[in-house]
């Protein structure tokens, strides 16, 4: 079938060696062969690839490329190329050194889930018209260059360092990030980020989704981050965030899921900083020493599908907003300090044809 352009045999169930007769289908622009199993789809070598000049979207995911050492210098001959999805491939390293004339078209690259076991590359900076990079779970190491401000097309950045062992300040960090006007999604997770956040997040207003889990980011979470109104998800778990939410938080009327957990915070909570957070649907807010001071009729903005409360000091009677909320699957209000189960307030049978 040589006059074919675009062929698309994903999750189709194939196992065994992928045949280096796709060499022939010259006139390809789109192939995705992302196997639907670990186990599914191999290759002996990718050789078979430099006879696909026209190629623009390349999707391999989940297919064992370990035995293709040469996977970057073959994509590299891939001169039209704009998507090139290689996440849990099994990959045994990324060259440090590469020529990247070829690629420069390249859009979307996704390397994420792989077993890299190095430092970022400098060449992954140089892609001047990248808009989606995902590194994310493949044991990278080392600290960002401030070269990742070159990027300045990018919507999406994704990559954590697990491996690393030298700090970076977040805020500097971020200034960098801070020139890509177009951001959208933006993750750094478990990268040894260290510091203060600072009011350079009020530059990102664009971003839809933020996280920097598992840091040591110190200090109060920001009143900036109250002017990011886009945002969708934020996730700021696992670091070492002092004091309490400051009350603009009520701006983020988008903010759907919100993830505090695992965090040095104290001090109250009031009905004001959800005043405006309709559309909330996940709040995870557990192992802080916060208060929930809320009046006994208070009426949630939001409906919640899941809510992490542990630790927190909701009592002593049980919170009756709690019955407001009739989409939850998931509750966690352990270790809150509740001693009494219904409210004085509140008659028992009204708690019970609310609950229902």
């Amino acid at each position: 079938m040589k006059s074919l352009t675009s062929l698309n045999l994903s999750n189709a169930g194939f196992v065994g060696v992928i045949p280096y007769q796709h060499g022939n289908l010259s006139n390809l622009l789109y192939l995705n062969l992302e196997s639907s199993s670990f186990s599914g789809l191999y290759v002996n070598n990718l050789q078979w690839l430099s006879s696909l000049p026209l190629l623009q979207h390349l999707d391999m995911s989940l297919v064992n490329l370990s035995k293709a050492s040469d996977w970057l210098q073959l994509t590299n001959t891939l001169p039209s190329l704009l998507e090139l999805w290689l996440s849990y491939c099994q990959l045994p390293f990324i060259p440090l050194v590469v020529d990247v004339h070829s690629m420069t078209s390249l859009r979307h690259l996704d390397l994420s889930g792989n077993n890299f076991n190095s430092s970022i590359p400098n060449w992954l900076y140089s892609f001047s018209r990248l808009e989606f990079l995902n590194l994310r779970n493949s044991n990278l190491q080392g600290t960002i260059s401030s070269a990742i401000g070159n990027l300045t097309f990018a919507i999406s950045i994704r990559i954590d360092l697990p491996s690393n062992k030298l700090n970076q300040e977040v805020s500097k960090i971020l200034e960098i990030l801070s020139r890509l006007y177009r951001l959208e999604i933006l993750e750094l997770n478990h990268a040894r980020l260290s510091g203060h956040l600072t009011d350079v997040l009020e530059q990102f207003k664009n971003l839809v989704h933020l996280s920097l889990w598992n840091n040591s980011i110190s200090g109060p979470i920001p009143v900036s981050l109250g002017i990011l109104s886009s945002l969708t998800y934020l996730d700021l778990s696992f670091n070492q965030f002092s004091g309490t939410l400051p009350q603009n938080f009520r701006q983020l009327s988008k903010l759907e899921t919100l993830f505090i957990e695992s965090n040095m915070l104290e001090r109250v909570v009031s009905e004001v900083h959800f005043s405006n957070l309709t559309s909330l649907i996940g709040f995870y807010a557990s192992r802080n020493k916060l208060t929930l001071e809320v009046s006994h009729n208070w009426d949630p903005p939001f409906q919640l599908e899941s809510l992490s409360f542990q630790s927190w000091n909701l009592g002593p009677n049980f919170p009756t907003w709690l019955c407001s909320q009739r989409h939850l699957r998931n509750l966690d209000i352990s270790n809150t300090r509740i001693s009494v189960c219904v409210s004085k307030s509140v008659p028992e049978s009204t708690l019970w044809r609310d609950s229902k």
